[in-house]
């Protein structure tokens, strides 16, 4: 399984989150983002709709029970809990390898201005490895 590692900078993350869920809702992927808390999962929601002009991403805010929104293509979920339906994870928030080989394919970021976070990211590179999977390094490109 492809395990993307996208370095980034901390204040270009969720734009770039936002880009990789467009793009791979184009390519059809039914996609689930991991975040650490509600208020963030209401952020990314709320940055998927105005992060580019002319920009649909129909997703949701995945809440356990409700009806209603939770058959969009990208859902939003506070709980490192795979949803059924889900092939690809994009991880707003440090996940465990167990949780992101769940998936066919799954990004976590790098945050090469966070040297706590980059150090955690090289580990994290090292484990993937170690269970099988395919890390491939996506390198840094400002997105202004």
């Amino acid at each position: 399984m492809p395990l993307y590692f996208v370095e980034t900078a901390v204040s270009e993350q969720k734009k770039l989150l936002c880009q990789w869920a467009e793009r791979l809702y184009g390519e059809g992927r039914r996609v689930q983002i991991v975040v650490d808390s509600t208020p963030s999962a209401r952020f990314i929601d709320e940055m998927l709709w105005t992060f580019a002009q002319g920009s649909f991403v129909p997703h949701a805010v995945f809440s356990p029970g409700k009806e209603g929104g939770q058959d969009e293509p990208v859902l939003i979920t506070v709980e490192q809990k795979r949803i059924e339906d889900r092939d690809t994870l994009l991880c707003d928030t440090p996940a465990s390898i167990e949780f992101m080989l769940l998936f066919d394919t799954a990004v976590h970021f790098v945050l090469r201005d966070d040297p706590a976070r980059r150090e955690q990211s090289r580990s994290f590179w090292q484990k993937a490895r170690e269970s099988g999977a395919r890390p491939i390094h996506v390198p840094y490109e400002h997105t202004a």
